[in-house]
């Protein structure tokens, strides 16, 4: 029927959009969950990624969009080739032949853990040297402008100006970001990395790339015995081997083993975490109470030692 309505222009006068097929799950393999979604494979060939029941079309279809962007620019991404029904829910399928995912293959080779992590931080620290253009959106701008909708829910208006002039002392780039940099976010086709999930990928500093590996691996750390087993990365790691991850990745990216550097730019990014936590809490709800107050403490309490350009 869209098909008539496309071949005699129909569709250019009225507002007709094709039906969306219907796809099942129920024998398909999960992979992993990220902020907007879970994906599963369906065959050797192919994945869906299965959207939370209050993500819209709209939404989805900006996802696409920055992933085909990034694709452009050289960022090895998945694309997707068509947008279904799972249920109630919006899904992506693409086609990703021969793939594994790259957590999957982490916890499978636990006896070379450090080389996998160095091997991903190179490839991050590389992607997030790609310099794009207007059509990927400022972070920087993106989290001021939810730190000010935080009033009246979890923040002081004196305490939502320390959370901005956090962000704010971040230098301006033009350099691509994931927006959601971890291991589960990443498969391996033929030895190489292709990224999905990128519904927040934009511009900007390094630092803002950093946030995920810090909450999971740094921070992570504090959770509680019931938070961490939830957890879809923190899970599969005991706590020392956490605190490796996030060693070795920290070391990888920025390159060096000097201490001092190390503890200055682990403090500027743990600042950095926290403050683009609290941001997507006004915004996303569902982080606990206990945790917002912990975020906050420990973000206020690195402000108040003074703040000093970025080190990296």
């Amino acid at each position: 029927m869209y098909d008539i309505f496309h071949v005699t222009g129909f569709d250019s006068i009225l507002d007709i959009k094709k039906a969306l097929r219907e796809l099942s799950i129920e024998d398909a393999e999960y992979i992993g969950r990220g902020v907007t979604g879970s994906v599963y494979r369906i065959d050797s060939e192919t994945i869906v990624k299965v959207f939370n029941k209050n993500i819209t079309a709209e939404i989805i279809a900006d996802e696409n969009r920055r992933s085909k962007n990034a694709f452009v620019f050289g960022v090895p991404t998945a694309i997707s080739y068509d947008m279904v029904r799972v249920g109630d829910s919006y899904g992506l399928v693409y086609e990703l032949v021969d793939t594994k995912d790259f957590l999957d293959v982490i916890v499978k080779d636990m006896a070379h853990l450090k080389d996998h992590i160095k091997k991903f931080a190179h490839k991050i620290r590389e992607i997030n040297s790609i310099e794009v253009d207007e059509n990927f959106d400022d972070m920087k701008a993106v989290n001021i402008d939810w730190l000010g909708r935080l009033e009246g829910l979890y923040c002081t208006a004196e305490e939502i100006g320390k959370l901005c002039d956090i962000i704010n002392n971040i230098p301006d780039r033009n350099t691509f970001l994931h927006g959601d940099v971890h291991m589960g976010n990443v498969m391996l086709q033929n030895g190489e990395f292709v990224f999905i999930d990128l519904s927040d990928a934009g511009t900007g500093h390094p630092i803002l790339d950093m946030v995920s590996m810090c909450l999971g691996f740094k921070l992570g750390q504090t959770a509680s015995d019931e938070e961490k087993e939830n957890s879809e990365l923190m899970r599969w790691f005991s706590r020392d081997e956490m605190q490796l991850i996030w060693d070795t990745y920290l070391r990888s990216y920025l390159d060096t083993d000097d201490e001092a550097f190390l503890k200055k730019a682990e403090e500027q990014i743990t600042a950095v975490t926290c403050a683009r936590v609290l941001a997507v809490a006004a915004v996303r709800s569902g982080l606990p109470e206990e945790l917002i107050q912990f975020f906050k403490k420990t973000v206020l309490d690195i402000y108040d030692k003074g703040l000093e350009p970025i080190c990296f």
